[in-house]
């Protein structure tokens, strides 16, 4: 009888054992799922859109706000002022003719009171209705021959130049914006992917920990604890999905195009290297002198040169040369040379040749202006030296930054294999039962947040670059060799 009972007690704590066993090894498998989806892509978020919404590219992105964004449609519109700015500026140079096919009047007058030869009234005598007629036609041409309608025409293609640059300078700035909304669109995205995966991993911690609380293997405060992660964690999500969704909307205003439908991007690799291959001094010597911010301001110096040049053509005298002919009918007391389209008169030649000179009683007006004038002039070159000084400082600060960034980069890798080895080792000891479950749960989050943190600061890595490129106006060319090797959480996929 003793012996039937000893072996009751012994099958029935081998059979606990072996449930507290496979719950451990469940428990083991929901915390190692948070190392093992590192290795995995990242799924677009659930909030994103449909099956049949639109897959948008960064280069389509681009095609639609070049197309549809305001700010930029405003300047390339204004690229039509040139012309029409042109062209006026050439009509003040030629011939302006002027031809009268036909101009007719008929006038009814009844005068009662004359005047004599020293202005007195006289009375009429005979007050009549008096009515004339009258029929003309001509033609004329002048020529005005300016000093300052030269200098306007040269004015006009320094305008011209000038509106070009904004547009060049909207075009990139639109460029570097659009990229930038582009990747925090995509990190949002890559964000959310990462938050479900954790709240995956919590979930499946606090099952674990349920089973082994019911078999009175764990107090109820692990479970309470997991409980609490399984909440925080949906938290972290609902805020990642919200971000992401303003992102998104984001991205949609600064392409500006009203027929775009629902979409999801898709993701572009995240190039990571090393920007001490970078030569810093040809990039600010290529900045000082190709920068968009450099170009408009020479093209605003220009300008003032140009109206320097203007106020002394000023005093050069306007030659003005004329030539008309014509003829009439006129016809008293009659409408009989009413709207006559042949009138009987000869033709009239007139031929005219005037030179004016600038009236000299304004020289210290015009002196005052030229000076004013000139003095703009050296105050735009002085901020153009102001423009390059400012790009030199901000060039090698943003050098700065992407180092930092790359460098974090570097850091935030190494620190995601050491939490993700810390984790593992505590598993190990949760299962050995050497370390309680608040230490388990400390190493878990901090895997977590390491790459959280990671994930950042590539893309932060990204958004310097940005910068630096907007501050140069040009991309940079990345030298051979010097890719980091990309990290899985930020390979490129669809979103």
């Amino acid at each position: 009888m003793k012996r039937g009972v000893a072996w009751v007690l012994i099958r029935t704590v081998s059979l606990v054992s072996l449930v507290s066993l496979v719950s451990l090894v469940s428990l083991g498998a929901g915390a190692g799922d948070l190392s093992a989806q590192t290795a995995g892509p990242a799924d677009p978020p659930s909030t994103a859109m449909g099956t049949d919404s639109l897959d948008l590219t960064l280069e389509e992105a681009f095609r639609r706000a070049i197309a549809s964004n305001p700010s930029y449609r405003q300047s390339s519109n204004n690229l039509e002022l040139n012309w029409i700015e042109r062209r006026q500026a050439w009509l003040s140079i030629l011939p302006s003719p002027s031809v009268s096919f036909l101009s007719t009047s008929m006038n009814w007058q009844r005068q009662t009171v004359a005047e004599d030869f020293f202005g007195n009234p006289l009375p009429n005598p005979e007050t009549a209705m008096i009515q004339t007629s009258r029929s003309n036609q001509g033609a004329s041409l002048n020529l005005s021959v300016n000093f300052s309608d030269f200098l306007n025409l040269r004015e006009q293609e320094t305008q011209a130049e000038l509106r070009r640059t904004n547009l060049v300078r909207e075009y990139q700035e639109l460029e570097a914006d659009l990229t930038q909304a582009f990747f925090d669109a995509q990190e949002q995205s890559l964000t959310v992917a990462l938050e479900r995966e954790l709240l995956e991993n919590a979930e499946l911690n606090r099952d674990a920990a349920e089973r082994l609380y019911r078999l009175a293997r764990r107090d109820r405060i692990d479970l309470v604890a997991a409980e609490l992660d399984v909440a925080e964690q949906e938290n972290a999500l609902d805020d990642a999905e919200f971000d992401y969704q303003n992102t998104i909307l984001s991205l949609r205003n600064l392409i500006g195009d009203p027929q775009l439908e629902p979409f999801r991007i898709v993701e572009v690799p995240v190039r990571i290297f090393d920007p001490a291959r970078l030569d810093e001094e040809e990039l600010v010597a290529f900045a000082q002198n190709q920068a968009p911010s450099v170009l408009q301001q020479q093209a605003s110096i220009e300008s003032a040169r140009r109206q320097v040049q203007q106020g002394r053509a000023e005093w050069i005298p306007t030659l003005n040369f004329n030539m008309s002919t014509g003829r009439q009918e006129f016809v008293r007391e009659s409408g009989e040379a009413f709207f006559q389209v042949n009138p009987d008169g000869e033709w009239s030649r007139n031929i005219g040749v005037t030179l004016s000179f600038p009236d000299l009683g304004q020289y210290f007006n015009r002196r005052n202006t030229a000076r004013s004038r000139e003095i703009t002039v050296v105050n735009a070159e002085e901020q153009l030296r102001q423009v390059r000084m400012e790009l030199d400082q901000n060039i090698r600060s943003l050098m700065v930054n992407l180092k930092s960034a790359y460098r974090s980069v570097v850091l935030q890798d190494r620190r995601v294999e050491l939490a993700q080895e810390q984790l593992d080792l505590q598993l190990e000891s949760y299962r050995l039962g050497r370390v309680d479950f608040f230490q388990l749960q400390s190493a878990t989050e901090s895997a977590a947040q390491a790459r959280r943190q990671a994930l950042q600061a590539r893309f932060n890595f990204e958004r310097a670059r940005i910068s630096l490129e907007r501050a140069i106006g040009i991309p940079l060319e990345i030298p051979d060799g010097s890719l980091l090797e990309t990290a899985p959480d930020s390979d490129g996929g669809e979103g």
